[in-house]
């Protein structure tokens, strides 16, 4: 068997129109995530040297100290800078992918009065969050300068398992009713009593949406089946279900909230030590350490790279662990077809399409997956290759 040949033909169903309406929407992507970074910075600086940030808490602070209001003040006014700027870049790409993308066969007709008032309903959000949550922040930066990382960091890690982690290891959500009998339904029973997976029984979803999905933790598990891969081919449930397991028995829930975290604690290191010289290097000349009002643009720099960072991090982890989960279906459901049948579905009902065989550069960048042409190729070369 040629594993090209076999990766082609699998591409050659999908409408060329549309792989390569993905493709130029993967490339607006691109072109927008760059803007987007140069305009940030570059109205962090604009900030920093007018001394917006530091104008406004003196001038609140004029009739005495009031280091909570001036501190809160002089980050709702950088949340507000900021986070109109991204909007506006976000809207922008939005309608350009949504234009590229409706000429392609995708998504429909783009408007962008509407992405416009789409992006700016989140503004007023992350006014209110900064302007809360910074006051806090920086009082413990004044209470504890070389110590508040250490409780910082280990919080915020907190946070993300709490949020992202423990939802996962608890299935949380209702029960779903046992999966009705049928092709599907055996088949993934099947597997999930050769792959010794602690689940009594299969469930039905009740989201028609959903196609399926695995979760637990503590010693218990939870299939769970949408209608759809039930009532569909059997080979497809069980190569999807079998890499849902794979995400299951290789912990990756767990390590990819712990490397988010890792990079979030580092991050308040770095805010630490570089707040202010960066603050001074953009102009703040008086910029006396993270707490103080003019190095709140430069803090909101060191935030805004940390986040970027943690999801590319945690996006490139998950880019590695779902070739292990690929491997796994393959090695335990034995449904190569299968498997591409369903990864290619699920391109398919995708309104914005990611490229089929990105650049390196935005592999990085946007995806979670590796791209589409790789885990065909790697499903036939498991085809293809001898028994055992």
């Amino acid at each position: 068997m040629n594993v090209q040949a076999a990766t082609d033909a699998w591409l050659a169903r999908l409408p060329a129109p549309e792989r390569l309406a993905a493709q130029a929407a993967t490339d607006a992507r691109l072109a927008g995530w760059v803007a987007g970074v140069v305009i940030f910075v570059a109205i962090a600086a604009l900030l920093t040297r007018l001394g917006v940030a530091s104008r406004l808490a003196r001038s609140i602070e004029a009739g005495g100290p009031r280091p909570w209001l001036a501190t809160g003040a002089a980050a709702a006014v950088t949340a507000l800078m900021l986070a109109s700027a991204k909007a506006i870049v976000d809207a922008t790409v939005t309608w350009r992918v949504g234009q590229v993308m409706g000429g392609g066969g995708g998504a429909g007709a783009p408007s962008l009065p509407a992405d416009l008032a789409t992006a700016a309903a989140g503004v007023l959000p992350i006014v209110v969050v900064a302007a809360l949550v910074f006051p806090p922040l920086a009082w413990l930066m004044r209470r504890a300068p070389r110590r508040w990382p250490l409780i910082l960091g280990p919080a915020a890690l907190a946070l993300v398992l709490g949020l992202g982690w423990l939802p996962y290891a608890l299935s949380a959500g209702p029960a779903g009713p046992a999966a009705p009998p049928g092709p599907a339904q055996a088949g993934v029973a099947r597997l999930v009593a050769e792959t010794g997976l602690p689940v009594p029984v299969v469930q039905q979803a009740a989201d028609p949406a959903l196609d399926a999905d695995v979760t637990g933790g503590f010693g218990h598990a939870r299939v769970v089946v949408g209608p759809r891969l039930l009532a569909g081919d059997p080979g497809e449930a069980r190569a999807y279900v079998g890499h849902l397991i794979g995400h299951y028995a290789h912990n990756d829930v767990l390590i990819v909230c712990l490397v988010v975290g890792a990079v979030v604690w580092a991050g308040c290191w770095a805010a630490q030590g570089w707040a202010a010289p960066l603050a001074r290097a953009m102009g703040a000349k008086e910029a006396r350490g993270p707490a103080d009002p003019a190095t709140t643009p430069a803090l909101a720099v060191i935030a805004a790279a940390t986040v970027t960072l943690a999801a590319l991090v945690g996006a490139a982890y998950l880019r590695w662990a779902n070739v292990g989960a690929d491997s796994y279906s393959l090695a335990h459901a034995r449904e190569p077809d299968g498997l591409v049948a369903v990864i290619e579905d699920e391109w398919r009902r995708d309104p914005a399409h990611d490229s089929v065989t990105p650049s390196a550069l935005e592999t990085a960048l946007f995806y979670s997956h590796p791209p589409l042409a790789t885990r065909i190729a790697h499903a036939m070369a498991w085809k293809s290759a001898p028994p055992g």
